[in-house]
């Protein structure tokens, strides 16, 4: 966690490759924040609000490969959401209503349905 309490930081692994950059706004990470492996690649890219994630993030595999993409809604997974296995294959596809499981998922190559997601999300597809 960056030691500043407001505006960009910067942070670094031991070796000196950077280990995540973005910014704060009271001690809390706000805004755009991204994270990488100490090999130097891109391990997240997300966005937080007062210290959550809030807003579209992206996980990668050290290999590069992205592992999931999603929103985030006060800490919790909302909205559309896929991840992958680190070879590309999909793992699962559906909708999060604040941290639920809703509608129609695509999991492991088998379709299961949770409780309908409210409208607002559902349409977003």
């Amino acid at each position: 966690m960056p030691k500043q309490k407001d505006g960009p930081f910067v942070a670094y692994y031991e070796s000196g490759q950077l280990q995540q950059k973005g910014s704060c706004n009271g001690g809390k990470k706000d805004g755009p924040v991204e994270l990488y492996y100490e090999s130097g690649r891109l391990k997240l890219r997300g966005t937080y609000s007062d210290g959550k994630k809030g807003g579209p993030y992206e996980k990668y595999y050290e290999s590069g490969q992205l592992s999931a993409k999603g929103t985030y809604h006060d800490g919790k997974k909302d909205g559309p959401f896929e991840s992958y296995q680190e070879d590309g294959m999909l793992l699962e596809i559906g909708t999060y209503n604040l941290g639920e499981k809703c509608g129609e998922w695509i999991e492991e190559g088998e379709t299961a349905t949770y409780d309908p997601c409210p409208l607002d999300l559902a349409d977003n597809s």
